[in-house]
């Protein structure tokens, strides 16, 4: 069936419902999808930033780790020689307790807060300096890497209390003999290198190892602790191999992260000790609690920017719709007076090649039958073929633009095969670009004089001839 020309084609208004909440979406949609975006960018960044806090941290602490072992190893080769000159055989008591005096004022200024002197057995000969009470009970003798093998590597430092490391040494006496001595450091020995860790990041952490892994001293964010999984986590990672002379004992400096937490570790010493630090990779809830501000105020102005688009686009289809359907009433009111004047339409838009044709035209030139909508070669077809290099040239002149309206006469064939003398008027209607975007030729039958019916009737008889010589 033909559609009505007398009302707009359904489904063809911007404004439609369905139209509408679809754009709603879309849009709401790629709202969505930036914010999701943004999130991710700000994850990554902050967990780059962490990541670089931390090793910028670990850089700082291995610096300020290898310093305190310098200056504790100095404290040691200052007083070490004094002490073993305290405690030869023929050392007064008074000479012994202005000796402690005077190593207790050397060790006032180091890291350093006592010395141990040991015997043979392991047991404690003397004191020079304030021993403190948490570390009576962890004063031992020296021990041998485990990881050494056969060959005895011993630790220089290992702890002795929660809060305090003992750095080992051994003097020699003056009658001959080695004397073995215990350090014991203050519980801030190392804090620079530590604390530098533990302020890298929410959830940092360090601390300080041995030849054997084992935590010599750790510090962490506050509401946070150096965990024995944590030690666990750094010394696979480290990977402590079976340690010998010739060998370092784990890797100068690792970087990486693993199970959810960053891992820094550095070589203090030459290879002696490591120093690990910890910190917890972000969550996205984090960082976007952190970003609260910058991510609401994202929102609300992205939110705004929709409405304001889609007001925008949803005005300009209204008016869009609105000028169609103007267009379309002047068109069908033009249609409908033609049809009362007995006049046919072909409306031509030159945007696309289509032709529609009226009601009607196709009651007087198609019996009632409209044709489909066709394209400009298809409505030449239907012109006389004397007649059709005439119409083109008409129709170049409007679509070249040098003439809007025409008035000529050209024949056109009926369904009967016969063919009918025309008056044509069009008019070329100018788009927003000032080039033509339509044109409409009206049509008006002529009424037939003598010439005509003679020329169809010999038209009729010489194909008679030809079918029967045929």
């Amino acid at each position: 069936m033909t559609p009505d020309m007398t009302s707009p084609p359904a489904g063809r208004k911007h404004n439609d419902p369905v139209l509408a909440r679809a754009l709603q979406g879309i849009a709401l949609c790629g709202v969505i999808l930036g914010l999701i975006l943004y999130v991710w960018i700000a994850v990554q960044n902050e967990t780059g930033a962490s990541q670089r806090r931390l090793a910028d941290a670990a850089a700082a602490g291995q610096v300020a780790a290898d310093a305190e072992m310098a200056r504790i190893e100095a404290a040691a080769e200052r007083t070490a020689p004094l002490i073993a000159d305290a405690m030869g055989a023929d050392v007064s008591a008074e000479d012994l307790r202005k000796a402690q005096a005077q190593v207790t004022d050397m060790l006032s200024s180091t890291p350093v807060l006592a010395v141990a002197v040991l015997d043979g057995k392991g047991g404690v000969l003397s004191v020079f300096g304030p021993m403190p009470t948490d570390a009576v009970g962890g004063l031992a003798p020296l021990s041998s890497s485990q990881r050494a093998g056969q060959e005895l590597l011993g630790l220089d430092l290992v702890p002795v209390s929660r809060l305090r490391a003992g750095f080992y040494r051994e003097a020699e006496l003056t009658g001959g003999g080695r004397l073995p001595m215990i350090f014991v450091l203050r519980s801030g020995a190392f804090g620079a290198a530590l604390d530098a860790g533990a302020s890298a990041g929410s959830g940092g952490r360090a601390a300080l190892f041995n030849l054997d892994g084992k935590v010599v001293r750790s510090s962490s964010a506050p509401g946070r602790a150096f965990t024995p999984a944590d030690a666990a986590l750094a010394g696979a990672a480290l990977g402590w191999q079976p340690l010998h002379k010739d060998q370092v004992s784990a890797p100068g400096r690792l970087s990486g992260s693993t199970d959810g937490a960053f891992l820094e570790a550095r070589s203090v010493a030459g290879g002696r000790l490591h120093i690990a630090y910890l910190g917890d990779e972000p969550s996205v809830l984090t960082i976007v609690a952190a970003r609260k501000t910058e991510f609401l105020a994202l929102f609300g102005v992205s939110m705004l920017a929709l409405v304001l688009a889609l007001s925008l686009i949803q005005n300009e289809w209204r008016r869009d719709d609105a000028e169609n359907e103007d267009a379309f009433l002047v068109l069908a009111q033009a249609r409908a007076s033609c049809d009362l004047l007995d006049a046919g339409v072909i409306d031509w838009s030159l945007r696309d090649g289509r032709i529609v044709y009226s009601e009607g035209w196709a009651e007087m030139f198609a019996r009632g039958v409209k044709p489909a909508s066709e394209e400009a070669h298809d409505w030449i077809s239907r012109i006389h073929p004397q007649d059709q290099d005439a119409a083109r040239e008409t129709y170049q002149s409007m679509l070249d633009g040098r003439v809007n309206d025409i008035e000529h006469r050209i024949r056109i064939r009926l369904p009967s095969g016969l063919w009918v003398q025309v008056l044509e008027r069009g008019r070329a209607v100018s788009g927003l670009d000032g080039k033509p975007a339509r044109i409409v030729l009206v049509q008006t039958p002529q009424a037939a004089d003598g010439a005509a019916l003679k020329e169809t009737l010999n038209g009729l008889v010489q194909s008679k001839d030809y079918a029967l010589a045929g």
